[in-house]
């Protein structure tokens, strides 16, 4: 059947080569700490489908890319692979990577560490929006994506409403061994390997040690008029004093939530 938008499905195409290349680095060492990564697939004894969804305690529905998940089948990483061609569409992916990621992070305590792997055309302002949810980044350029495409005789880059080149492109990328496909995929992660391999032994070599590591504390406090207050502590007995002040008459709680307090080190 004719691909009707051959940009996007390469887009797709392309991706899809990165996912399964982060899954042959990574599945290794999850086995190695007798992990499991997970990104969807029938999974008989813990699914229905081949979804890889997560629900938070609200009943909403996240599917995602990927998902760490220790010996007892809990989540301890999230990972999100978002590819771009343009920077236009930077907030709207954002967005959604960092709401369901912090909102699954409230519903499952253990998850230790949230992921994005980035590729494509992504912009400095939107990078940090991801990284001020605490999403930790790895990304793939856009020059490079184009760079190693074209040693394989696939244009990469073209105008915006260009229809011309990617259906060349598209065409030439078929045509493309399987194996040569599956190089493609391994010289894009090339780049980042290394960085995101080390960081997810850290995480799951870190045991119960994290508190040696604690680097703020943030409170989120939620009235029963759906009012939210939030705290941001340098040190945990920041916070623990902080929640203890809490402990008065509710007339004399005024002002409390609004100063937050914040430790010298």
């Amino acid at each position: 059947m004719p691909v009707k938008n051959t940009a996007s499905a390469l887009g797709e195409a392309v991706g899809k080569l990165i996912e399964d290349e982060i899954e042959r680095t990574l599945s290794p060492i999850c086995r190695e700490h007798r992990c499991v990564y997970d990104r969807g697939g029938k999974r008989p004894k813990k699914r229905k489908g081949v979804l890889l969804v997560m629900v938070n305690a609200s009943g909403n529905r996240y599917q995602l890319d990927g998902v760490v998940e220790n010996p007892n089948g809990e989540p301890v990483i999230l990972l999100e692979s978002k590819y771009l061609r343009y920077k236009k569409h930077n907030r709207d992916k954002g967005s959604w990577t960092c709401a369901s990621h912090y909102s699954l992070r409230k519903t499952y305590p253990t998850i230790r560490k949230s992921i994005a792997l980035l590729s494509g055309r992504w912009s400095v302002p939107s990078k940090a929006f991801l990284e001020s949810f605490g999403i930790e980044l790895h990304h793939i350029d856009f020059a490079l994506m184009c760079s190693i495409m074209a040693d394989y005789g696939v244009p990469f880059d073209w105008p915006e409403h260009n229809q011309k080149i990617p259906d060349k492109a598209w065409s030439k990328f078929q045509a493309l061994t399987a194996g040569r496909k599956k190089a493609i995929g391994r010289k894009l992660v090339d780049p980042i390997r290394d960085a995101l391999a080390s960081s997810i032994r850290t995480t799951l070599e870190g045991g119960e040690d994290w508190p040696q590591h604690l680097n703020e504390v943030e409170l989120l406090l939620k009235t029963d008029r759906n009012e939210y207050f939030t705290q941001s502590f340098t040190q945990a007995k920041d916070a623990i004093e902080f929640l203890l002040s809490l402990h008065e008459e509710a007339q004399d709680l005024r002002g409390k939530l609004s100063k937050p307090k914040r430790s010298s080190r």
